[in-house]
């Protein structure tokens, strides 16, 4: 908000972010009984670490760009993460494929 032009468009922005990122989390705390239920407690314990280390190693990332290139450094910070949310689905697409091959050759009738 503090480059922004439009004050209320920054507002609705980030209130689409907030609702955007409580949608997510609830959705992934609700895949961890689905994938691991022998082990709810440590998956549950694992993604939350892994999301509170994002929120302890990306603000010092963006420091990085923003120290390097001053106010444009934002911008190539966010692209930054952009690229890496791109990969992630990408990743996330990948193994899910995999996965699915793997449960249907499981679960295949044998041939004999």
């Amino acid at each position: 908000m503090t480059f922004s032009h439009n004050y209320a468009l920054s507002v609705v922005g980030e209130a689409v972010m907030a609702v955007g990122m409580g949608v997510n989390n609830a959705a992934v705390y609700k895949m961890v009984p689905q994938e691991v239920p022998e082990a709810v407690g440590g998956a549950a314990g694992w993604v939350g670490g892994l999301g509170a280390f994002g929120g302890f190693a990306i603000p010092p990332v963006m420091g990085v760009f923003v120290r390097a290139q001053g106010a444009p450094g934002y911008a190539t910070g966010f692209g930054t993460f952009i690229g890496l949310a791109v990969l992630s689905l990408v990743l996330a697409y990948v193994l899910k494929r995999a996965h699915t091959a793997a449960t249907r050759v499981a679960v295949a009738p044998s041939d004999r």
